[in-house]
């Protein structure tokens, strides 16, 4: 009896997950399933018919310039995203030393309000902000070094990498800044007062005490930086008038677009698959070297 008991209460659990169950695997496992069976066959227009080719698709991708030009520009610009980390490591700094007050709270909250406006709105802000004539920064550098500048970081193929990394950190350093404000605090106050007792200036408190105990933070935002920096997409596309070319000069073109173009625009559904599974292959590897590090600092 009370066996039956028991059993009748974890099907009575097991029930309020059955749907989120279903979903998940409906919505996210079957797709991802067909994904990897699409990387193997020519698949037409509309899905009905398929022509396996084996590895053709992976190699098309790896042949042709625009796959390896979009894994090069995604890298690079995720890279240039990871500014992030040290330059908000250094904000932190900077908020955590004004006390846990309300002017605190204040910075707190401004320097993060960016992170949770869409995309789409940061693009259009920032396009007027960065623009080549008469744009904000622009002006800005040019009051700065008393000489007219006017440089297109959005239009200019030389500079458009930068005038994005821009875009990328105004829109992420609020988050940045509070993944490293919340582990300063985390750092026991005694560390530092010994280490003041023993004579120890700021630099070396820093070097010493602060650095190595925010170890974990740093790799955490690094790699979650590094993963979201592959899955780019919205606010590139949009900045290049909804198209996937990647403009200027294809140097803003990442793997997620190469994956949209092939999928909505040449539907080649076999070779967009293939693009999303290698794109799954790098995320992987950066969240295994994830796994490897939190291990090794933490077993440090």
């Amino acid at each position: 009896m009370r066996k039956k008991r028991r059993i009748k209460k974890e099907l009575e659990w097991y029930s309020f997950i059955i749907v989120p169950l279903v979903t998940v695997l409906i919505l996210v496992y079957y797709p991802m399933m067909t994904t990897i069976e699409y990387s193997f066959f020519d698949v037409s227009a509309y899905g009905y018919t398929e022509k396996f080719v084996g590895i053709r698709n992976y190699e098309r991708l790896l042949v042709h310039s625009a796959f390896p030009r979009a894994f090069g520009n995604t890298l690079i610009l995720a890279a240039m995203g990871l500014c992030t980390i040290p330059i908000g490591f250094l904000m932190a700094n900077m908020i955590n030393g004004i006390g846990r007050g309300k002017l605190q709270g204040f910075f707190r909250v401004g320097f993060y309000l960016p992170h949770i406006i869409t995309g789409v709105s940061v693009v259009m802000a920032l396009k007027i902000v960065l623009k080549t004539d008469n744009g904000l920064f622009n002006n800005f550098l040019s009051w700065i070094f008393q000489r007219d500048i006017s440089i297109g970081w959005l239009s200019d193929a030389r500079y458009s990498r930068i005038g994005v990394t821009i875009m990328y950190l105004w829109s992420n350093l609020g988050y940045s800044i509070l993944m490293n404000l919340a582990s300063l605090q985390a750092i026991p106050q005694e560390l530092y007062e010994a280490a003041c007792v023993d004579g120890a200036g700021t630099f070396k408190q820093c070097i010493y005490i602060t650095i190595p105990n925010m170890k974990g933070c740093f790799t955490f935002l690094f790699v979650t930086g590094m993963i979201s920096g592959l899955a780019r997409f919205t606010d590139l596309y949009v900045l290049g008038g909804n198209n996937t070319s990647g403009a200027p000069a294809g140097t803003l073109q990442t793997i997620m677009m190469y994956i949209y173009e092939y999928s909505f625009e040449k539907l080649e559904y076999g070779v967009s698959s293939a693009g999303a599974m290698l794109l799954f292959v790098i995320t992987f590897i950066f969240t295994m070297i994830n796994v490897r590090l939190s291990n090794f600092f933490k077993d440090g």
